[in-house]
């Protein structure tokens, strides 16, 4: 039986129509006509994550395991309000999440009406499309709501632009009628496909262009696995002497430049100036590497071109000279035939020269050695998710296994959900599953163990150096009083006790003897539970081997 609101029946039919039934509910009220009628309908698969900013991130990461759009609904209020960071993270990383926000009718906004906000374009410049649906009393109403909702799910997925959209359904009373049995035939409304292609005139101008440059670099940002490029990358540079850089989180697989940042982060300016290219190409989205970003802002670059699908203008290197709106698999595949013939290979050479003297840190009994013990041993075909901060820093620092799937909320860098997000993607993948965070982002998710939907394919590694360790490699910040108590907030919070109420196996290792013991059956498939591994660390040491490590790669370098 479905609840008797015709723009909830509208709302389910479609979201069935278009094919949306991965949902995460959180509780309510004012929301129960949509959570009644989502799990009455056994075609809908749903999670209950009680807090909304949990579940928000909960459902980036089933987007993430799954590939597909997933809504999350909650009640009226604050509630909506604490799907924001999940909301600016969809969009920043281009991930299809459908945020449904039952409210109160528009009348009640602002009569001091309990759990009454302005919901309608609350998160406007963060979504793809915002719509709010009418309260639904004749034919014309319900062709509008209908009309509504399907432009709304359409924005998840405008010709490969993915992003979020938002549907706020204001609900009268009374919410607790639930008699229709079936759900209403509805219009569908559907769009075709395509591949973004140059103009022929435009596409052999770039390739003219592209001829002529005898420097040139490819750079490769954020991408979800199984985007394609890899091979097409591999070839451009090998036949054409291409440099290509490709961030840790690209999900290409490790190449002659993966760890450039070491490579630019300890070099002089003399040798910076033999590195500098004339051509950069951009893939992709979000750079992790700061070294990088400085070092393209500084040179005298001729020309950079953004190749992205949606033609959006993100100048991150303050190089920009052209946006080719273009789908990047079909660009690459145009550079890719051309011949070698005038090809500048010292270049490409240079660049192998200075980044070969970069080797892997030594394996301290550190948050930089422990990410390498860690890593080294990770098995092939996993999943790992990076918590922000020093986690994705220090993991640039190593190889990964082949057939990794790399996954990190760098579209707003927040500290937040980073927990929930890996463990929404355990619950709807079979993969291993793994995250590798420090003890601040894993404190400030917490709650993203309080659900039921915690996959024994679950591991944690927690990096508990008691505070926020990477503010201590800040330079200058070290001299501030404030470092340890209110900057890096310092503390002794150990997260055993509440991880194991929440039925995770917890291993803790507090040396090198202990850590090399616990990581086999931490890295084990087998199991009927999730596994935290917790491992103590000093920030103040964690520090010194880091800096030691960077000098270290220096003064090889002389």
């Amino acid at each position: 039986m479905y609840s008797d609101k015709k723009s909830v029946l509208q709302l389910v039919a479609l979201l069935k129509a278009h094919g949306i039934t991965q949902l995460v509910l959180s509780p309510g009220s004012r929301n129960a006509p949509l959570i009644h009628s989502f799990t009455a309908d056994n075609d809908f698969t749903c999670y209950s994550v009680v807090d909304e900013r949990s579940a928000g991130f909960f459902a980036l990461g089933i987007i993430q395991a799954r590939q597909q759009p997933v809504a999350v609904c909650c009640t009226s209020g604050t509630a909506t309000l604490n799907l924001g960071p999940a909301v600016a993270e969809a969009y920043y990383q281009q991930l299809p999440l459908l945020v449904i926000s039952a409210d109160r009718p528009s009348a009640w906004i602002g009569q001091s009406d309990g759990q009454t906000i302005p919901q309608s374009g609350m998160f406007e410049g963060m979504v793809l499309r915002s719509v709010q649906l009418p309260e639904v009393k004749d034919e014309e109403e319900e062709w509008h709501c209908n009309r509504l909702i399907n432009e709304a799910i359409l924005s998840l997925d405008n010709n490969g632009i993915f992003g979020p959209a938002h549907i706020n359904i204001p609900l009268s009373e009374p919410l607790f009628s639930f008699g229709y049995k079936q759900l209403p035939q509805v219009r569908v409304i559907r769009r075709s496909k395509g591949i973004l292609t140059l103009p022929q005139k435009e596409e052999e101008s770039y390739t003219t262009r592209y001829r002529l440059a005898t420097k040139k670099m490819i750079i490769v940002g954020q991408l979800p696995p199984g985007h394609e490029l890899a091979e097409l990358l591999q070839k451009i540079s090998d036949e054409q002497g291409v440099v290509v850089l490709a961030d840790r989180l690209s999900n290409i697989p490790t190449g002659p430049f993966d760890r450039f940042d070491a490579m630019l982060r300890t070099s002089d300016e003399e040798e910076l100036l033999e590195l500098v290219p004339e051509l950069v190409i951009m893939l992709g989205g979000h750079i992790v590497s700061k070294r990088l970003k400085q070092f393209i802002r500084k040179t005298g670059v001729n020309a950079l071109w953004q190749v992205t699908p949606s033609g959006e203008v993100s100048d991150t290197f303050q190089k920009l000279t052209d946006v080719i709106r273009c789908d990047p698999a079909a660009f690459l595949q145009r550079l890719a035939t051309l011949s070698a013939e005038s090809i500048e290979n010292r270049y490409r050479e240079r660049w192998e020269n200075a980044v070969v003297t970069i080797t892997p840190p030594e394996a301290t009994y550190s948050d930089i050695g422990i990410t390498g013990h860690f890593l080294r041993q990770l098995p092939g075909g996993s999943a790992l998710h990076l918590a922000n901060s020093q986690a994705v820093y220090l993991t640039q620092q190593f190889n990964l296994p082949a057939g990794v799937d790399l996954f990190c909320n760098r579209g707003t860098n927040g500290i937040e959900g980073s927990l929930s997000t890996a463990v929404g993607y355990a619950a709807a993948s079979e993969r291993l599953t793994f995250l590798l965070t420090g003890d601040m982002s894993f404190f400030y998710d917490m709650n993203g163990l309080w659900n039921r939907h915690l996959s024994p394919h679950l591991r944690i590694l927690l990096n508990n150096n008691g505070g926020g360790g990477i503010f201590h490699t800040l330079p200058g910040l070290n001299r501030s009083e404030a470092l340890d108590g209110f900057v890096a907030a310092a503390h002794t919070t150990e997260a055993r006790t509440w991880a194991e109420q929440r039925g995770f196996l917890c291993l803790t290792a507090r040396n090198t003897e202990e850590l090399q013991q616990q990581l086999p059956l931490f890295m084990n498939h087998k199991g009927d539970r999730p596994v935290l591994l917790e491992v103590f660390t000093s920030m103040e040491e964690n520090s010194k081997h880091i800096v030691s490590y960077y000098q270290q790669l220096k003064n090889n370098r002389k």
